[in-house]
């Protein structure tokens, strides 16, 4: 990716700036004061960090850092990210990121509200910054682990490994879900109700039935009365029938009454063939119903369907088949642990056979990375330091294999080495340059903030010209205060506060050829001095054309 131009909006003391860096090596420099530190800030907004909402200005309540990036087909990392989180981007056009801050606070990428942790996923990992301060990637083992393995030309084993490593992790974390889910008291527990529920051997529809019952045996007195009277009276009017069928069938012999009397006929019938039906159903009602085991029975059920909160022997055996299939799935626990260890142990087989051809191609490109770095450090000035890099062995695997990579360094001729973290600022900001110019990285935005202080002279040209080399591969942002580094760029940009009308404000501009002498001049020492002067133009490369 390359930056091809940032917008500052109401930025603290930055009214409205448009800054177009190179896409090779761009300088920043200034008074000291003069708000440089803005400038590296802006760049920590591209890596999705925070932004305080004391840092809007005071030309509104809301301020505004964004920037337009041009992608580039190695950037395959940033458009997965892109599209994983449904941004689109047009062939051709430029890449939008806006981060607002203030009264009113959201990041978008081309136009899609974001959070600043999707700005992170997306960017972060190419945009790398480097100060006195922030020395961060140093201490990083997976980072000083990448280095060695881009030596070590490891990429697609490391892949290889990569894969079994993720199907290790994915096969444990099955394995302590199915452990978690595996509950002793959770499978005696279902056990327990679910023989509850057989004992009781239950079926569709029975309590409906028992309530019948119930109800029966409650009004059975009042239902044999009812039905001795309706038998008798069936009785009667079925014996009245047949006589007036009769009846009814000797006048149709004498005189026309159209069809009453065969209708009188089918009553007749009807009602014959009601009582033939009335009689066993009326029966039934003879028999004698033992209320007591009914109630017992029905008192039983109802308390099952209470305690598993259904409303019907339907639901209940539906309960009681979800049990059984819960319990089902837990008996299979045991098993699939079993199946899954086995697969596990498998795996972490074939995982160490890679993780330890892996130490075989490492093993040479450490000695390689180490006299690299050594010659990098030897010209920025730390002559006769000792630099070592060690791969530590380890026992478990980890995400890199079974290797971890040591930094160790002396800057005072003992026979100790100390760990990294006991160099100054100024010693980590070289070995920091030394790393990312061994990094056979390329594409991404470096920005390296006063990381040549504590340095000068012969030193500070050489740290110049192997950022302008490695500007090729990387866009390179440098704050210096160093004419040297100022010297070498291809755009050279400058933040200058001034005060109007009571207030303080800055900007950043590009410097034009004449502009970068004075301020060369001005970096080594006064900006009218006719020496400097001459010294700047010699710097940039003779006469002013």
């Amino acid at each position: 990716m390359k930056i091809e131009k940032i917008f500052l909006k109401n930025f603290l003391i930055i009214r409205d700036s448009v800054i177009e860096p190179s896409r090779g090596l761009t300088t920043v420099t200034g008074e000291t004061g003069s708000g440089k530190s803005l400038f590296v800030s802006a760049m920590k907004a591209l890596r999705g960090e925070r932004i305080g909402k004391n840092l809007a200005g005071k030309w509104g309540g809301t301020g505004e850092i964004s920037f337009e990036i041009t992608l580039q087909e190695t950037d395959g990392t940033i458009m997965a990210g892109l599209s994983g989180h449904s941004i689109e981007t047009e062939e051709g056009a430029p890449l939008i990121v806006r981060r607002l801050f203030g009264e009113k606070n959201g990041s978008y990428i081309n136009g899609v509200p974001v959070t600043a942790g999707v700005v992170a996923d997306i960017f972060a990992d190419s945009v790398e910054i480097g100060s006195q301060f922030e020395n961060r990637e140093l201490f990083k083992k997976d980072y000083r682990m990448k280095i060695v393995d881009s030596k070590s030309g490891s990429e697609k084993l490391l892949g290889e490994y990569v894969k079994i490593y993720e199907k290790i992790k994915a096969c444990l974390n099955e394995i302590s879900e199915l452990k978690e889910k595996d509950d002793p008291s959770r499978r005696d527990y279902l056990e327990y109700q679910i023989a509850e529920i057989d004992k009781v051997s239950t079926f569709p529809g029975e309590d409906s039935e028992l309530r019948e019952k119930m109800d029966f045996a409650a009004n059975r007195s009042k239902i044999l009365k009812y039905s001795s009277e309706l038998a008798g009276l069936m009785a009667e009017c079925a014996k009245d029938l047949s006589r007036a069928a009769c009846v009814s069938d000797d006048i149709a012999k004498l005189a026309d009454i159209a069809d009453i009397s065969k209708r009188i006929t089918s009553a007749s019938i009807e009602v014959d063939d009601i009582n033939r039906s009335l009689s066993p159903v009326l029966s039934k009602f003879d028999e004698d119903v033992d209320a007591t085991d009914i109630e017992a029975r029905y008192s039983l059920l109802s308390t099952l369907l209470m305690k598993h909160h259904v409303q019907s022997s339907s639901e209940l055996l539906e309960r009681s088949e979800q049990m059984n299939a819960e319990l089902f799935e837990l008996n299979r626990i045991p098993g699939k642990v079993a199946e899954l260890e086995k697969e596990c142990d498998q795996l972490t087989s074939k995982a160490r056979e890679k993780a330890l051809l892996l130490r075989k191609k490492r093993e040479p490109a450490v000695a390689k990375l180490q006299d690299s770095v050594l010659k990098y450090l030897a010209k920025f000035g730390m002559k006769g330091v000792r630099f070592s890099v060690t791969l530590e062995k380890l026992d478990e695997l980890n995400e890199t294999g079974l290797d971890a990579v040591e930094f160790a360094v002396n800057t005072i001729g003992t026979g100790d080495m100390f760990q990294i973290s006991s160099l100054s600022g100024g010693e980590l900001s070289r070995l920091l340059l030394s790393i990312k110019l061994v990094d056979d990285e390329s594409g991404k935005v470096l920005l390296f903030d006063e990381i040549d202080s504590s340095i000068g002279g012969e030193t500070a040209r050489n740290a110049a010209n192997e950022m302008k080399r490695n500007s090729d591969k990387n866009q390179i942002l440098v704050v210096t205060h160093f004419p040297q580094t100022a010297a070498v760029a291809d755009t050279h940009l400058l933040v200058d506060k001034t005060a109007e009308k009571g207030e303080i404000f800055a900007s950043v501009r590009m410097l034009e050829r004449d502009e970068r002498v004075r301020e060369l001049a001005r970096m080594m020492g006064e900006s009218g001095s006719k020496d400097f002067i001459a010294t700047a133009e010699k710097m940039l490369g003779g006469d002013n054309e």
